[in-house]
């Protein structure tokens, strides 16, 4: 064959490949309203229980959170799941915090299958731990690498085993709520403005002591080698390990919030910023023991990936979208006291928390709940093309679609005593 016609058989193969992957596989995606799950509401003293549990490895994982080239490990910073169990009045509920870079409906459908109750899953989003656990194409290819069904067993195992400590260490507490200031050592990644508001609720035993923390902070967990050999949990995993009790860290609008470098370049630094803000904390006053939750089920609107690809590439990026994006996801709303956690599975910068709270009278949007589907900025800052759009999986509509499933758990979770609407 001649090199003429070899040139002409390989045109003609890129031309069709790339007619395959430009034609439209995602079709019509359904629209539905919000639909409640569960509601539950209890108030009287409050119990806490916690524990921690270390991921048992498979043998060698990938160290996921990057993009090609990755490593495989077998050792480096122990990987746990977290778990407190909180009761009030009756109402009981499971907070976990898993040292991974995000979670998947699968996983946290396994984590709660069994349970007597209701169970929120967070992510710490360290970007060096364990890779491997997520089914879905695109995030194979973008950050944690091909799936192996024994890496999600065992984040699923450490998790009910925490979970299943933590039913065993139940003792009366009192909740203690406290508010700092991040700004020393949280930076702007994108738009006007960061969060800069941490949040501390300390569940304490009659005695003294802690049982269990909360630690509600933003900024993205890039500190360790971006393509290390070894699992490290970041600062998240430093800071949860500080202190008395079982600590969680809890992200919130970390979507466009980055550590500031020349303040905080390591992660024993960022340990030592925070307990420095600590320090100047303030006492949230009014936090009754009451416990309130509410749970809606909310369809997608159909991705979009005209941001994250060239124009002749913008179809292809749309079907790799779609065949890896989820058609439904969860939307809580999680009251504690005087503290109330919009509970979203999703990266939200500031500007879409701040929209939010003020929608639904959140204290704050708790980032990376109960599953994963991308960054999420408010619609003009989308169709402007702003901030972190050129992150986000799907199109402007999509605040707008979860806004009204927001809206119905907030306004059904509400206690029927006083609340605070937000700090």
């Amino acid at each position: 064959m001649t090199k003429r016609r070899v040139l002409g058989v390989l045109v003609i193969a890129l031309v069709g490949a790339f007619a395959f992957a430009s034609a439209d596989r995602c079709g019509q995606w359904p629209s539905s309203e919000p639909v409640m799950a569960m509601v539950a509401r209890g108030s009287g003293s409050m119990s806490v229980g916690a524990a921690k549990v270390a991921v048992v490895l498979p043998g060698a994982v990938t160290v996921g959170g990057y993009g090609p080239l990755r490593s495989s490990a077998t050792s480096g910073d122990p990987v746990y799941a977290r778990a407190t169990i909180v009761e009030a009045g009756g109402t009981k509920v499971a907070l976990v915090s898993l040292e991974v870079l995000l979670l998947t409906q699968p996983l946290v459908t396994a984590i709660r299958e069994g349970s007597e109750l209701p169970v929120f899953v967070t992510a710490t989003h360290t970007h060096s731990s364990l890779g491997q656990f997520d089914r879905r194409p695109a995030s194979q290819v973008a950050a944690l690498g091909s799936f192996d069904e024994r890496v999600e067993s065992a984040l699923v195992t450490a998790a009910r085993s925490a979970l299943a400590e933590a039913k065993k260490q139940v003792v009366p507490v009192t909740l203690e709520v406290r508010s700092f200031s991040t700004s020393s050592f949280v930076r702007a990644r994108s738009g006007d403005g960061v969060d800069t508001r941490g949040l501390e609720l300390s569940f304490v035993k009659p005695e003294g002591g802690r049982v269990a923390r909360w630690l509600l902070l933003a900024a993205h967990p890039t500190l360790a080698p971006r393509h290390g050999d070894s699992f490290d949990t970041d600062w998240p995993g430093l800071l949860a390990e500080d202190g008395d009790g079982v600590t969680l860290v809890l992200q919130t609008s970390v979507g466009n919030a980055s550590l500031n470098k020349d303040v905080a370049p390591t992660e024993t630094a960022v340990v030592t910023q925070v307990k420095e803000a600590l320090t100047h904390s303030v006492k949230v006053e009014g936090c009754e023991p009451t416990l309130s939750l509410a749970t809606a089920h909310t369809a997608l609107p159909r991705p979009d990936g005209s941001r994250l690809a060239p124009w002749p590439f913008r179809a292809a990026a749309d079907n790799a979208l779609c065949a890896s994006a989820e058609m439904e996801v969860e939307v809580a709303m999680l009251r504690l006291g005087c503290v109330s956690l919009l509970a979203l599975p999703v990266e939200p910068s500031f500007a879409t928390a701040q929209q939010l709270e003020a929608m639904t009278g959140a204290t704050r949007v708790l980032a990376l709940a109960n599953g994963y589907v991308g960054y999420l900025e408010p619609a003009d800052v989308v169709r402007n093309r702003l901030g972190e759009a050129k992150r986000q999986w799907f199109g402007p509509e999509l605040f707008d679609w979860l806004s009204p499933a927001s809206a119905l758990v907030a306004k059904t979770s509400l206690p029927k005593g006083p609340h605070v609407e937000g700090q």
